[in-house]
């Protein structure tokens, strides 16, 4: 038969005592996570501005989307010397790239091949990140086709300078210029010859 031992309140509060102590020695020399030097920060944060940039350029050609979620509260886009500040001119502007809300679908006959995709492409792109502030230059060029079978051509070309910051862990665009180098649509290139570069 197994005895039971009654161990005395005193003896109790004492043996609970001596655990604690060890339990927060051995607390105290464990080594805590190593800080993340600014090198890695600034790997990090450059990964994260390139595929905001990357992320961005997939959606144009969408005019359902919303790029003003990509940009601070104060934030502007300038497009060949149009400019937009804040969210509600931003995404008016891009309404307004893409013909209008309501813009015409083109009919097709049923046996017409499908319509070709609308791709844009990025290259060069250098991400130079100072703190909570950084800065992304690339060139970036647009290719299409009318379907599938069509060959498919270089719509537009042209550079990009974006300004970015860090607000709440997550980088937005401050300021966005967009500068064509060829193929500009014939409605930007007044704006463009009185922009500033």
């Amino acid at each position: 038969m197994m005895k039971i031992y009654k161990l005395d309140k005193s003896l109790c509060f004492l043996l609970l005592s001596i655990g604690a102590l060890v339990f927060a020695a051995a607390s105290e020399n464990t080594p805590s996570a190593p800080e993340q030097s600014s090198e890695i920060t600034a790997l990090v944060d450059r990964a994260a501005i390139e595929n905001l940039m990357v992320d961005y350029y997939s959606h144009i050609g969408d005019s359902s989307f919303d790029f003003s979620r990509y940009f601070a509260p104060q934030g502007v886009l300038d497009v060949n010397g149009i400019v937009a500040s804040g969210e509600k001119e931003i995404k008016a502007l891009y309404v307004r790239a893409s013909g209008g809300a309501l813009a015409a679908q083109v009919k097709r006959a049923d046996d017409a091949p499908p319509p070709a995709m609308y791709n844009m492409q990025l290259t060069n792109l250098k991400v130079e990140v100072n703190g909570d502030s950084a800065t992304a230059e690339m060139f970036w060029s647009s290719m299409e086709a009318e379907t599938l079978i069509s060959t498919p051509r270089l719509t537009e070309y042209g550079r990009d300078r974006t300004e970015l910051v860090k607000q709440d862990g997550q980088w937005l665009i401050m300021h966005r210029m967009v500068t064509s180098g060829g193929g500009m649509p014939a409605g930007e290139l007044k704006s463009y010859l009185h922009m500033k570069r």
